[in-house]
């Protein structure tokens, strides 16, 4: 097992909370807290996500984080799974993603008429 930890900026909260992400060769689960999303591996299908929507940990939280998150974080599991990458160079693949997450956040719209929405 591995494990990976990221910063990202929760503006619901004013500052970065901390995202831990473990992969074995079964599953990748990533958890902000008491909340968790897990991915299984199932061999020639689609990984099966259980437990809370990633989507809904990030939302809860004011994280704006593109639509396709769950496709970027399933081929970094894919390619540490098959050995494509060692686990310092996906550490550092995966702060960089977490820049493009914080990024997305801290430009989202902030205006009154969209306070609510986002």
């Amino acid at each position: 097992m591995s494990t990976f930890q990221i910063e990202i900026f929760s503006p619901r909260w004013g500052h970065n909370d901390t995202y831990t992400i473990k992969m074995t060769n079964n599953q990748m689960t990533i958890t902000a807290g008491a909340r968790s999303s897990t991915a299984i591996n199932r061999p020639n299908l689609d990984p099966q996500w259980t437990g809370e929507e990633l989507s809904r940990i990030l939302s809860n939280d004011s994280i704006t984080a593109p639509d396709n998150l769950k496709d970027v974080l399933e081929h970094a599991w894919e390619e540490w799974r098959n050995g494509n990458i060692k686990d310092p160079d996906l550490q550092n693949e995966l702060e960089i993603l977490a820049a493009w997450i914080n990024a997305i956040t801290q430009h989202k719209p902030k205006s009154q008429f969209w306070t609510n929405y986002f």
